[in-house]
C-alpha cells in the first residue's frame, strides 16, 4: 500500500505559471524546481525559463491548430453574445469587443494547457504570483493568471501564490475633457488620430500645400516635444480634464457564456469590470474630439486605427470629411477560419464607419471581395509602407521580420505565438549555420526587451532595432509569417517567403500561374525554405504586379478631400 502511495505521489505533478517580468522575481523564490513544469506566458518569461533549464511545459506538442480554429470560434460566438446597454459609436463598441476577446482568448489557453497536462498527469497544486490589480489602465495592464486559475481551478486543485500583496489602488475619477487652445479660423485645417506609422509623408504633403496638421494628446507634453512637433510639421492639441465628474456607465449586459465545462460568466464580467473606467474614460475623450473637430472649420480627418480614440475621429457623427489609411495590412479570406481571423484585424484597422478609405495596394483591393466597408474606397497607391529603392547589393541578406503575440494579446490563428517564434528562429539559425547565410532579424517592437537575449541564444544570425526602411535598403528576401513587412517589402520590390510550420495560416498567397516568377511564396518546410533562399540568390527577376500599384495618387486623392 505503502508504495502504491509513494507511486501515486511521484505521478503527481507540481505546475507554476509565469505571466510576465513581475513573476519572475517572484518565481526565483521557490525551490525544488526540477520537481516543477513551469509555463511560462510570454517571450521574456519563455527566455527566463530556459535560462534557468527549468522543465517547460511543450506548447509545440499540446497547443495544436485544430485548437485553434476551435477557439477562434468559439471567441467569435462569445463577442456574438455581448449585448449593450446603449447605441454606441463604432470606435467605442469596437474598442471593447476588442478588449474583451482578448481576454476570452487568455483565458482558453489557460483552460486547453490544463487540460493537456492533466491527460498526462495529476497536478499536485498550481503556483500563480498572487498578483492582481483592481483596474485595467489598457490591455496589458494587470496580472491575469491568478484570477483565471483561481476562478477555474479552486474547487479541484490546490493553488498556491507566491505573494498575497494587494494594490491600494486609488478609485479612477472619469472627468470631461476641453482642448487647451483657442484655435484661429482657417480653411484648411486636418486632424490626424497620431503621428505614428508613417504618418510623417501626409503631414509633408499637406505642409507643402499649406495645410495645418493637428493632432491630439491627451497627457501633458513637455516643451522638448513641444518644440520637436513644431520642427516635425504639425501641430498639438493639449486636452485637460475638467473639475466636473462623469457617472460611470455600464456598456454592456452581464456576460453570460460557458465554454467546455466551464461557466466563465463572473471572471469574464470582473474582467469587464476591472476596464469598464478605461472605457468610459474613453468616451470623454471621444466626445471632447468631435466637439473639437465640429465646432472648427476642419476639412479632413485622418486615422490609421477605426477603434479606440484614434477611431473616433471617423465614426459618422464627425461633420467633416474622413479618412481611414490603415497601418496594416488587410488580406482577402481563403476559408470560414480565415474569415473569422481577419475580419477581427479589418474592423480595429479597417472597417468602421469612415467616409473614404485608403487603398494602399492591389492585395488591399482584393480584400473588399470579402471584406465590406461602411464608406467609399479611394486608390492611393503606397502611403504609410515603405517604397525603398533597392539594387540588390552584393552583399546583402535575407531578412525576418513578424509579428508576435503572447498571453495578453492572443489572436488565434493568424499570428506567430511567441513560442512558435522562437521555433521559427532555431530553424533560419540552424539554416545560416549549415549554408553559410546573412541573415538579420528585425525583433517587432514588443519584444524589444528580449534582443539581448536572443541574440546569446541565437549565433549565427543578427539582430537590428533599425526601422524598416533602412533595413530593407540592403535586404534581398523577406521571410515572415504576418506582418505589415510583407506590404513594406513588395512595394520595395523585395520577394517574400511566408513561412510557417503548421500549415495553418495563409497570409497572402501566390500567383495561382506558377510559370509566372511570384513575387511571394509559401513554404511549410526547411527543406523547401533553403531551396528558396538559394534560387533567390541567382534570381532578381520577380514580378510584383499582382501586389502593388506603381502610380501613386497619395497627393491627388488626399487633397481632393480636403
Amino acid at each position: 500500500m505503502f508504495r502504491i502511495l509513494l507511486h501515486l505521489k511521484h505521478m503527481q505533478k507540481d505546475i507554476c505559471f509565469i505571466e510576465n517580468y513581475r513573476d519572475i522575481g517572484l518565481v526565483s523564490r521557490l525551490k525544488n524546481f526540477s520537481e516543477i513544469l513551469f509555463i511560462p506566458l510570454n517571450l521574456e518569461t519563455f527566455i527566463f525559463c530556459k535560462k534557468k533549464k527549468f522543465k517547460i511545459f511543450d506548447f509545440k506538442k499540446n497547443i495544436s491548430s485544430e485548437f485553434h480554429k476551435k477557439a477562434q470560434k468559439s471567441s467569435k460566438e462569445f463577442t456574438d453574445k455581448i449585448g449593450f446597454n446603449f447605441k454606441l459609436n463604432y470606435s467605442l463598441k469596437a474598442e471593447i469587443i476588442f478588449f474583451l476577446r482578448f481576454r476570452f482568448n487568455s483565458i482558453l489557453l489557460i483552460s486547453e494547457i490544463i487540460k493537456k497536462i492533466k491527460k498526462e498527469t495529476n497536478i499536485n497544486k498550481i503556483i500563480v504570483s498572487g498578483l492582481k490589480k483592481k483596474y485595467h489602465k489598457n490591455l496589458h495592464d494587470g496580472n491575469l493568471i491568478t484570477e483565471i486559475v483561481e476562478s477555474l481551478y479552486r474547487n479541484e486543485i490546490e493553488i498556491t501564490r507566491l505573494s498575497n500583496e494587494e494594490h491600494h489602488e486609488v478609485i479612477p475619477i472619469i472627468r470631461e475633457y476641453v482642448p487647451n487652445i483657442c484655435m484661429k479660423s482657417h480653411s484648411k485645417n486636418v486632424l490626424l488620430g497620431n503621428a505614428g506609422y508613417n504618418f510623417k509623408r501626409i503631414i509633408n504633403i499637406l505642409n507643402k500645400k499649406k495645410v495645418k496638421v493637428w493632432i491630439p494628446f491627451f497627457e501633458k507634453l513637455s516643451l522638448p516635444y513641444k518644440i520637436f512637433y513644431f520642427f516635425y510639421g504639425f501641430k498639438p492639441i493639449e486636452f485637460k480634464k475638467t473639475e466636473n465628474k462623469i457617472i460611470i456607465k455600464q456598456y454592456i449586459e452581464k456576460i453570460d457564456f460557458k465554454y467546455e465545462t466551464y461557466n466563465l460568466s463572473t471572471l469574464l464580467n470582473n474582467f469587464y469590470q476591472k476596464l469598464n473606467f478605461y472605457f468610459n474614460d474613453l468616451e470623454q475623450k471621444s466626445i471632447a474630439l468631435k466637439k473639437l473637430i465640429n465646432n472648427n472649420k476642419f476639412s479632413l480627418t485622418i486615422s490609421n486605427i477605426v477603434k479606440g480614440i484614434n477611431g473616433s475621429i471617423l465614426d459618422n457623427d464627425i461633420k467633416c470629411n474622413t479618412l481611414c489609411v490603415s497601418h496594416g495590412i488587410i488580406t482577402k479570406s481563403y476559408d470560414e477560419y480565415d474569415e473569422i481571423y481577419k475580419k477581427i484585424i479589418a474592423e480595429a484597422v479597417f472597417g468602421g464607419e469612415s467616409k473614404y478609405f485608403a487603398i494602399q495596394s492591389k492585395i488591399m483591393n482584393d480584400s473588399l471581395k470579402t471584406h465590406k466597408l461602411f464608406g467609399k474606397p479611394i486608390v492611393t497607391g503606397n502611403i504609410v509602407f515603405s517604397s525603398i529603392k533597392n539594387n540588390f547589393p552584393k552583399n546583402n541578406y535575407v531578412l525576418q521580420a513578424s509579428t508576435v503575440k503572447d498571453f495578453t494579446n492572443l489572436q488565434f490563428l493568424g499570428v506567430e505565438m511567441f513560442y512558435e517564434y522562437w521555433d521559427h528562429l532555431l530553424i533560419i539559425d540552424n539554416l545560416a549555420k549549415k549554408n553559410n547565410l546573412n541573415v538579420l532579424v528585425k525583433p517587432h517592437p514588443t519584444i524589444k526587451n528580449c534582443i539581448g537575449d536572443l541574440k546569446k541564444n541565437f549565433k549565427n544570425i543578427n539582430f537590428s532595432n533599425k526601422s524598416i526602411d533602412r533595413l530593407l535598403k540592403k535586404a534581398s528576401l523577406l521571410i515572415s509569417y504576418s506582418s505589415s513587412s510583407i506590404e513594406d517589402a513588395l512595394n520595395s520590390n523585395i520577394p517574400v517567403i511566408l513561412f510557417e510550420k503548421k500549415k495553418r495560416y495563409i497570409h497572402l498567397k501566390p500567383f495561382e500561374n506558377m510559370k509566372i516568377n511570384s513575387a511571394v511564396t509559401y513554404l511549410n518546410s526547411e527543406e523547401n525554405l533553403i531551396k528558396q533562399i538559394k534560387k533567390n540568390k541567382y534570381n532578381s527577376k520577380y514580378n510584383f504586379d499582382q501586389y502593388i500599384y506603381k502610380q501613386n495618387n497619395t497627393e491627388k486623392n488626399i487633397l481632393s478631400l480636403i
